[in-house]
């Protein structure tokens, strides 16, 4: 599992996947496991094919386990 204070930038991520969760608000693994998922869904900038991606980051670096539980 990856520490959750690692910045998106770092990682090896689309840029233009690190700017859109920038401009949601979310910069760290941790922003996004704090992250409710019905908040994000009503923001300007959200969109499946992003939450997609994010899924799949998530479970590249086995946080997707844990993301799931904090959205109950």
């Amino acid at each position: 599992m990856t520490s959750i204070n690692i910045l998106l930038a770092d990682l090896d991520t689309d840029t233009l996947f690190v700017e859109q969760a920038r401009r949601l608000g979310l910069v760290t693994l941790g922003d996004i496991l704090e992250a409710r998922v019905e908040v994000l869904s009503k923001k300007k900038d959200f969109s499946y094919t992003w939450y997609a991606d994010l899924l799949t980051l998530l479970k590249k670096h086995g946080l997707l386990g844990e993301f799931q539980n904090r959205q109950l």
